[in-house]
């Protein structure tokens, strides 16, 4: 069951590294990865990736309309949705500035990948980057807050209504919730834009505007209504279980701190995430986020080269004794499964005095 470090003193057990000892580490470690060549941009890889992602979408967009056998409908939906997750690792990789060097021309990436599948760049980067900079933190990562899921007897106990209700069954409700990941999104730009609404990203609403219709409501004016439901349940069902299964293992039953708690930057990123082994099918579907620590201790890394960092990563961790995690795919899906198991289990019981 994961952790929540709670107090200065549990941290003080824990704690490998001073702050200050770990700027030292991670100024040497960043030194010898930039010397290495590795964090320099990789133009032909991402030409190549782009075209990749974007004639897939294309093209299976169009079959998509075409196609009349369920049958085969059935599995252009499967290729759109997975292209669909790959324009969103577009998204994502321009958001960390990954792509260019320029950051106009990453943003302009973002905006292009965004708009084809119904998001925000904007609020996707500024979201996503203040879950880098705090992974885990209670009060600051939104990534944690999950309604019906808890890794911690804490959060287990903090339920309320429905969710309390249906906690002690959340293991069943892990896979689900992610069929629900493409609505969610997208309904994360429209709250954002209603809160930052200005005549300044007019022309970026009236896009995502466009983008909305077009994937949930043209779809009922050219299509039959059968096969319109069947397309949007379809498409948004798999691209939500794709992408929940590429980051719901990162960080999932990984320690939990509470705000305030510090450790310098090496040893949070590393003790708070987990990667998946990498080959060329895992770095492919996961789109360079299996290699989820070297991710984080280097967001602007292209995510070819990510598994270059590994042995720098993997040999410092051994020298100070630092929990690197690498599991398979299937791995990944056991440890959590287990971890929401027990915590379910575990949190039935009444939490003591002083954790309340």
């Amino acid at each position: 069951m994961a952790i929540t470090i709670r107090t200065e003193k549990q941290a003080a057990r824990l704690r490998k590294l001073s702050v200050l000892d770990g700027v030292k580490v991670y100024t040497k470690l960043r030194q010898d990865v930039t010397k290495a060549g590795i964090l320099e941009r990789d133009y032909r890889y991402y030409t190549l990736i782009i075209f990749f992602s974007f004639a897939g979408f294309a093209t299976s967009v169009f079959m998509v309309f075409t196609t009349t056998s369920y049958p085969l409908l059935f599995l252009w939906l499967l290729v759109l949705s997975f292209f669909t997750v790959q324009l969103a690792g577009l998204l994502h990789d321009s958001g960390h500035r990954a792509i260019f060097t320029s950051t106009r021309n990453n943003d302009l990436m973002g905006i292009l990948s965004a708009t084809a599948i119904g998001m925000i760049h904007e609020e996707w980067r500024v979201k996503h980057n203040r879950h880098h900079a705090n992974p885990n933190v209670e009060g600051v990562d939104t990534d944690i807050d999950i309604p019906l899921l808890s890794f911690t007897k804490e959060r287990f106990a903090s339920k309320s209504g429905l969710a309390k209700m249906l906690a002690p069954y959340q293991v069943f409700f892990y896979y689900p919730i992610g069929i629900l990941l493409a609505f969610s999104l997208r309904y994360n730009g429209i709250e954002y834009y209603i809160k930052y609404f200005s005549l300044k990203n007019a022309l970026l609403m009236v896009l995502f505007a466009i983008s909305l219709f077009l994937w949930f409501v043209m779809p009922f004016f050219v299509f039959s209504l059968p096969k319109a439901l069947f397309v949007e349940f379809v498409s948004l069902s798999f691209t939500g279980f794709y992408a929940w299964n590429i980051f719901a293992p990162n960080h999932k039953g990984h320690p939990y701190l509470e705000k305030g708690i510090k450790f310098s930057f090496l040893e949070h990123q590393i003790m708070t995430a987990r990667n998946v082994n990498g080959h060329f099918l895992t770095d492919l579907f996961y789109m360079g986020l299996n290699y989820q620590i070297e991710h984080h201790l280097f967001p602007n890394c292209p995510r070819n080269k990510l598994k270059l960092i590994s042995p720098y990563v993997k040999k410092l961790s051994r020298q100070l004794k630092l929990d690197y995690e690498s599991v398979s795919v299937l791995g990944a899906a056991r440890i959590i499964l287990k971890e929401l198991s027990s915590v379910a289990e575990i949190g039935k019981r009444p939490l003591p005095a002083k954790a309340r």
